[in-house]
């Protein structure tokens, strides 16, 4: 990478220790916590609240540190374990710090790995947010020896606003330096609806962004539409969808009316598309439909106030749609070390910015998540 440049992988993922609950939970909640078993046939499993997970397969965990593997290498195998198939810079924070010198990365924004797969299948509100709180004092932990490198974000539940508000100030005291919460909420409540205000107050107050990242999804809202496609391949070039709608209830609650200082950020599920909708949306607020939307100005003057996106690499695309929308709206991440990329994100990232004007390209690499995070 450009020496003179500042480089920020806005989205980067830690696979936890498998034992990061057993030993971070409240002793209350230890023996309902978030395991790494094996079933009768030597797989790996997840467990949470001493249920398999019905969402991750056996033998799926060894998978997900598998970024630029050959597909047979992602095969459920008892010989292949998720401790065991993690790549070098996963799951040490040191080894971290070694691949990005090795990448010339300055800093990488971390987010979680199991952490984003048990919400959906978890519905106990209680339970959820200890199970947030174990993971926020990890990851703050783990960081606290690079903290000027690798960037905690704590991971909240919406399940119960006053409760997510409190461990967002806690966390973020502790060194987290912003929050994420799944595309859906426990309760099925819209993002923006101002019963989730105390979350929106308090990360204003604390003047920290929130975040929108993919995860699973519990049954019955998935983006898979027909029989048979739960686990078809090219499924996760689908993620716009699923962060789409959370993002656009923000607007239809005035939420950034009622939170001027609000940053929200769209994670992981592609970024050309903003152009797109940010002038749909737009257009449905000057028709006779918009006239029910309590919002002072137009969705896309919010959009390029307090909204940022990050843009996987590849996507080329992203150098022309960032002049429309404003090249301060948008990062870029690697997904590092999860498999449903190949790998060559620093090879693509250069040919994402090579149209971009020297001060886009700049913005793009880490000065937008600079600014953003208040690094």
């Amino acid at each position: 990478m450009p020496q003179r440049d500042i480089v920020v992988d806005a989205d980067g993922h830690i696979l936890e220790p498998p034992d990061l609950w057993e030993k971070y939970l409240e002793e209350k909640y230890r023996p309902r916590a978030i395991k790494v078993v094996k079933n009768e046939q030597g797989l790996e499993c997840l467990q949470y609240d001493g249920r398999l997970s019905e969402r991750a397969y056996p033998g799926f965990l060894s998978s997900l540190g598998g970024m630029g593997r050959e597909q047979d290498a992602l095969r459920p195998d008892p010989e292949r374990t998720y401790v065991g198939c993690a790549p070098f810079g996963s799951m040490d924070a040191r080894e971290r710090i070694e691949l990005l010198d090795r990448e010339q990365i300055d800093k990488a924004v971390l987010y979680p790995t199991l952490g984003i797969l048990w919400e959906s299948e978890v519905d106990d509100v209680e339970l959820s947010q200890a199970y947030c709180r174990a993971y926020n004092r990890w990851i703050a932990e783990f960081c606290r020896p690079y903290s000027e490198r690798l960037i905690p974000i704590a991971h909240l539940s919406l399940g119960d606003p006053m409760a997510a508000a409190e461990e967002l100030e806690r966390a973020v005291k502790d060194g987290c330096r912003g929050a994420f919460v799944a595309p859906f909420t426990i309760n099925r409540k819209p993002h923006g609806h101002p019963d989730h205000d105390p979350v929106f107050a308090r990360a204003q107050e604390l003047d920290v962004p929130l975040a929108l990242h993919p995860t699973f999804e519990p049954r019955g809202i998935s983006r898979a539409r027909f029989h048979a496609m739960e686990r078809m391949p090219l499924l996760g070039v689908m993620a716009s969808h699923i962060l789409q709608q959370p993002l656009t209830t923000f607007f239809r609650y005035g939420t950034f009316d009622r939170f001027p200082r609000l940053r929200l950020i769209v994670l992981e599920s592609g970024s050309s598309w903003l152009g797109f909708w940010m002038d749909r949306l737009d257009e449905v607020y000057e028709s006779p439909f918009g006239k029910t939307i309590q919002l002072k100005r137009k969705p896309s003057e919010y959009i390029r106030e307090q909204v940022w996106i990050s843009g996987d690499p590849d996507e080329e695309a992203t150098a022309y749609v960032a002049d429309y929308v404003g090249a301060d709206r948008f990062f870029w991440a690697s997904d590092f070390p999860h498999p449903d990329h190949p790998g060559r994100y620093l090879e693509t990232l250069q040919r994402m910015i090579a149209p971009m004007s020297p001060e886009a390209r700049r913005g793009v690499l880490g000065e937008n998540v600079m600014r953003c995070y208040k690094l």
